[in-house]
């Protein structure tokens, strides 16, 4: 994870764990920013794993735990860890389909 911003900081710290914040929520806590610079905030707490994403309009700020290679990984209520398979783009294709094509 890289370090946040001042405005991705200051909102971070002013958001409650597990409480939906509309957008009128958050303008409150950055005043100062335009729309667009809110939503760019937003975004850089969303690749930081420390806010999911809630409906159309609404953020959630959400406990992290770490994951392989310190990476945070997001606790969920209920949610059950699942492995997932690497696949390499060789996999995806259908080398039967095109075999002649390629002779």
């Amino acid at each position: 994870m890289h370090a946040l911003s001042r405005n991705a900081s200051s909102i971070l710290n002013r958001m409650e764990l597990d409480r939906l914040y509309e957008v009128s929520d958050l303008r409150a806590f950055a005043a100062d920013i335009s729309a667009e610079g809110l939503l760019d905030v937003m975004h850089e707490l969303w690749i930081n794993r420390q806010v999911e994403r809630v409906g159309e309009s609404a953020w959630q700020r959400h406990r992290s735990a770490p994951g392989r290679n310190g990476a945070a990984v997001p606790v969920m209520p209920g949610s059950t860890f699942q492995q997932t398979k690497v696949v390499r783009p060789d996999d995806l294709f259908d080398h039967d389909t095109f075999r002649d094509f390629f002779s």
